[in-house]
């Protein structure tokens, strides 16, 4: 068996690793291998935590360029997907399933990075406004559930599964004026915190070009005079301008729309 990794790992790392990562294929006979040969010559344990990944799928099918199912991230960036957005794709399953790569699966995580961003706008807002809401008897605050379902084996699922049942239960309050003044800037706190797991905010905001504003008001328009055929064509028009309306409790929102998958 080839010892070239046990001689890399130790010549650079030293006799021990904390965390050594491969994919499930490498299991038998390869790690296998690894941890023989290194605790051998060592006498010490090589390996403190293993994690194996699941392999990556496109489409139900392994990837592959004989397929015709070989992406790149220049691919998905061409298709008006952004970084964050392919991020968000890829870490949302935990690292032991497969994952499954799709372009409905990327307008999902638009979808999802949505949601986080108006959650976000209204936390924001109250904060601000420094409006005192209704009381209420048992104000939600934020816990330690997202930080304990990575401690359990980075159970990313979880941890995000409680990130949205966190976010309808606050939209939910704000929706009914229950956002206690305390609650809205310990989310925010909340969420700084988080996002340095997720790394998923975007640094700026994106300026959307005059033509699509402008396109976005005359929808608005359209909308204010009940002229709904009026108001599909012109989402129809913003979204051939590589952008899509989204009509939410706090007005149309403008994001970065898909190109054509």
């Amino acid at each position: 068996m080839d010892i070239e990794c046990s001689a890399m790992s130790m010549a650079l790392l030293g006799d021990q690793i904390d965390i050594h990562c491969g994919g499930v294929d490498n299991i038998f006979p390869h790690h296998e291998a690894e941890i023989a040969q290194s605790e051998g010559v060592t006498g010490k344990k090589f390996v403190r935590y293993w994690l194996h990944c699941a392999h990556l799928l496109v489409d139900g099918q392994k990837m592959a360029k004989s397929l015709g199912n070989f992406y790149t991230v220049p691919d998905v960036l061409a298709k008006a997907y952004t970084g964050r957005e392919l991020r968000y794709a890829l870490l949302r399953v935990h690292y032991r399933v497969p994952l499954n790569f799709t372009w409905e699966g990327m307008n999902e995580a638009r979808e999802s990075l949505a949601r986080i961003d108006e959650w976000l706008a209204r936390l924001r807002q109250i904060a601000k406004s420094g409006n005192l809401q209704r009381p209420t008897p048992n104000p939600q605050r934020p816990t330690t559930a997202f930080e304990d379902a990575l401690d359990d084996d980075l159970n990313i699922s979880a941890a995000l599964g409680f990130l949205f049942e966190s976010i309808r239960e606050t939209n939910r309050a704000m929706d009914q004026n229950e956002m206690d003044a305390a609650s809205a800037p310990a989310w925010l706190d909340w969420w700084k915190r988080t996002n340095t797991v997720l790394d998923l905010e975007p640094e700026t905001d994106v300026a959307i070009p005059h033509e699509v504003a402008q396109r976005a008001e005359e929808r608005e328009d359209a909308r204010r005079e009940k002229n709904w055929k009026r108001s599909d064509e012109l989402r129809e028009r913003i979204l051939a301008l590589g952008w899509e309306v989204r009509d939410t409790k706090d007005g149309p929102k403008l994001t970065r729309g898909a190109g054509s998958a």
